[in-house]
C-alpha cells in the first residue's frame, strides 16, 4: 500500500496540475503509460473497444433519436455513474427515462474515456468529471482526526456539509481491506482509514461545489454507499434535491427504483414505504397470490436466475430436506435453525441501525450463543456471493466470514453445521429444511418469512418491525431469542406459500 507520504506528494501534483488546467493531460500520460507497459490493462481496453463498437452498431441509431430539444426544460437530472461499461449502457436507458419525464439530463462520473464515448452516441449529452471539482486532498488532517479519536464511534459520526463521512470511510475501508471488524493495532488499518478519510473528505467538498453549479433538479444514482457517490447522495438529500436510485433487481433484465429524501435516507433500496406497507396490509392475499410468489421463488432459485447478477445459484442442486439432513449429519429429531451471514466487508453501516458494532461481531456472537444451545441443529451458510465479487477483483483466499470464525471461535461444536460458499445446494432447498433464520437484515430474511418460517433479525432499515419477524431492541435481547430459538412459533401474520 502507498505511504501517506507518497499519497501527499502524489495528491500535490495532482493538485498542481489542477490549477493550471493540465490534469487531462496528467491523466491520458497516464492512461497510455498503462496502455503501453500493462498487459493486463491493454487486454481489457481492447475487450473495452470492442464491446463499444459492438453496442454503437446495435443502437447508435436508436439513441440519436431525440426525446427531448435541447434548452427545452430548465429542470435537470444528474446521473451519477460508476465509470464501467457495463453500468453505463444501462445508464443510457435512464438517460431516456428522465428527458421522457421532461428533465434534461446530465452525467458526472470519475475520469474514463468510455464515458463520454457511450453517452454521445448521437446526442449531446453533458459529462463532467469528478476531478473538475476536487480540491487537493488534505492527509495530514485525515491522519489527525483517526489518530485522536477517543472510540470508533468518534469516527462514525464524522459529518462534513451534510454527508456522513464516517460511517462512508469505514464502509470504504472495510471493503478495501476486505475484513469483518477493524484491528486498530495494525498500521495497515489505520493506514486504510486516513486514505479512506481523506478522499471521502474531499468528495463531500467536491459534491457542494457539483450541486452548486450544476444545480440538478433530481439525481439517480447506483451503489450509493461507497465513496464518492455517498457524499453526494447524502449532500443532495440534505440539499433537499430528490434522490433516485437504481439497483438490479432479484431476477435478470429486472432494476428497483427508490426515491430517496431526508426521512428515509438510511432504507434500503428493496425496503417498503410506510404508504406502501399499509397498502399490501389491506389487499387480500389469495391462495392463488401463494402461488404465484411460490413460482416465483422456484423458478427463479432453479435456473439460476435468483440475484444472478452476483451468481448466487449458478450450478446449484435443490436438495430434499432428508437428502440435507443425510449430507450434514443432522440429528432428525431437532429442529434446525440457519444462520445466514452477510458478507461481513459488503454494504456495512448502509442501512438503518445495528444491534452490534458491525456484522462480524454479530455473527460471532450469535454463533457463540448457538454454541451454548444444543437443543437445535445450527447451520451456517456462507453467503454464495463470496466466490463472484472475489473474482471479480482478482482476490483469493477464503471468505472473511471462515477466517472470522476460526479466529474467534477456533473448532465448532458438535451440533453446528458449516455450509461453504462453493456448496452445490441451492437455498432453495433450506426453505423446506429450517425452522428458524438468523439474519440483521439480508433478503433470506423476507423470503423465509413468506415461508412461515420465524426470523429473527438484528439490524433496521428493510422489513423489520412489520409483524412478521422476531426483532429485539437490544443486542441482549436478541441474543436471549437466540439461547431459547427452539421455544418460538410460527408468525401467523406471514403468508406461508407452501
Amino acid at each position: 500500500m502507498m505511504t501517506l507520504t507518497m499519497q501527499t506528494l502524489l495528491a500535490q501534483v495532482i493538485g498542481f496540475s489542477k490549477q493550471f488546467k493540465l490534469y487531462p493531460l496528467f491523466w491520458w500520460s497516464g492512461y497510455w503509460l498503462q496502455f503501453l507497459f500493462s498487459p493486463d490493462f491493454r487486454k481489457t481496453e481492447i475487450e473495452s473497444q470492442k464491446t463499444f463498437a459492438s453496442f454503437k452498431e446495435k443502437y447508435e441509431k436508436t439513441l440519436s433519436i431525440r426525446l427531448l430539444k435541447p434548452g427545452s426544460s430548465e429542470k435537470k437530472a444528474l446521473i451519477v455513474s460508476l465509470g464501467v461499461s457495463e453500468t453505463i449502457q444501462m445508464e443510457l436507458g435512464l438517460v431516456r427515462a428522465v428527458e421522457m419525464a421532461g428533465y434534461t439530463p446530465i452525467v458526472l462520473s470519475r475520469r474514463n474515456r468510455w464515458v463520454r464515448k457511450y453517452h454521445q452516441l448521437g446526442n449531446s449529452t453533458q459529462v463532467f468529471y469528478w476531478d473538475e471539482f476536487l480540491s487537493p486532498v488534505d492527509f495530514p488532517h485525515a491522519h489527525s482526526l483517526v489518530h485522536h479519536w477517543k472510540s470508533f464511534d468518534d469516527l462514525l459520526k464524522l459529518e462534513e456539509l451534510g454527508a456522513r463521512v464516517g460511517r462512508f470511510t469505514a464502509s470504504t475501508a472495510l471493503r478495501l481491506l476486505r475484513v469483518g471488524k477493524f484491528d486498530f493495532s495494525q498500521p495497515e488499518v489505520l493506514e486504510t482509514l486516513t486514505k479512506c478519510l481523506a478522499f471521502s473528505l474531499v468528495h463531500a467538498k467536491a459534491s457542494a461545489k457539483i450541486l452548486d453549479r450544476l444545480k440538478p433538479n433530481l439525481a439517480l444514482f447506483v451503489d450509493r454507499g461507497y465513496t464518492p457517490q455517498a457524499e453526494l447522495f447524502d449532500i443532495c438529500l440534505a440539499q433537499n434535491i430528490p434522490a433516485v436510485t437504481w439497483n438490479v433487481g432479484h431476477k435478470s433484465n429486472t432494476l428497483v427504483f427508490k426515491r430517496y429524501s431526508q426521512a428515509n435516507r438510511d432504507d434500503h433500496y428493496s425496503s417498503l414505504s410506510k404508504p406502501s406497507w399499509e397498502w399490501v396490509k389491506k389487499r387480500e392475499f389469495s391462495p392463488a397470490d401463494a402461488k404465484v410468489l411460490y413460482d416465483e421463488f422456484y423458478q427463479n432459485y432453479a435456473s439460476g436466475e435468483w440475484y444472478s447478477e452476483v451468481g448466487t445459484q449458478f450450478n446449484k442442486k435443490i436438495l430434499e430436506p432428508d437428502e440435507i439432513k443425510r449430507l450434514l449429519g443432522l440429528d432428525p429429531k431437532k429442529k434446525t435453525a440457519i444462520i445466514f451471514p452477510h458478507i461481513l466487508w459488503d454494504g456495512t453501516f448502509f442501512w438503518g441501525e445495528d444491534l452490534f458494532s458491525s456484522y462480524e461481531e454479530w455473527m460471532i456472537e450469535t454463533v457463540r450463543t448457538a454454541a451454548a444451545n444444543p437443543n437445535v441443529n445450527w447451520i451456517i451458510k456462507v453467503h454464495p456471493a463470496n466466490g463472484v465479487k472475489d473474482a471479480r477483483e482478482g482476490r483469493k483466499g477464503e471468505p472473511a466470514e471462515v477466517t472470522a470464525l476460526r479466529r474467534h471461535l477456533g473448532k465448532l461444536p458438535a451440533h453446528i453445521f458449516f455450509i461453504p460458499a462453493e456448496s452445490e445446494i441451492n437455498t432453495f432447498s433450506f426453505f423446506r429444511l429450517m425452522d428458524y433464520c438468523l439474519t440483521v437484515r439480508g433478503t433470506i430474511g423476507i423470503e423465509s418469512a413468506s415461508f412461515g418460517i420465524p426470523v429473527l433479525t438484528a439490524g433496521t432499515g428493510r422489513y423489520d418491525h412489520k409483524g412478521f419477524t422476531v426483532d429485539a431492541a437490544t443486542r441482549e435481547e436478541y441474543l436471549r431469542n437466540v439461547s431459547r430459538i427452539e421455544t418460538l412459533t410460527a408468525n401467523p401474520h406471514s403468508c406461508a406459500v407452501t
